[in-house]
């Protein structure tokens, strides 16, 4: 319940979701009129490891550790 406080991973799980949503749309697709597949490749992957690596700083440091030192 912790890591839901913590803004890395909700962010983080929205992109990955949506860039795996996006990266498997574009290699299942047959659709190539003006390349729309090729945007929703590369739009998924880089997605999808912008989500990676926000869920890993997540893990990093726990964010009620940053809430009780501010205090």
């Amino acid at each position: 319940m912790n890591k839901l406080i913590d803004l890395r991973f909700v962010i983080g799980s929205f992109f990955a979701i949506v860039g795996l949503l996006l990266l498997f749309y574009g290699l299942f697709t047959s659709d190539h009129v003006n390349n729309a597949h090729l945007v929703n490749k590369w739009c998924g992957t880089v997605f999808t490891l912008f989500g990676a690596f926000m869920i890993l700083l997540s893990f990093g440091k726990d964010a009620g550790d940053e809430l009780m030192r501010d205090e």
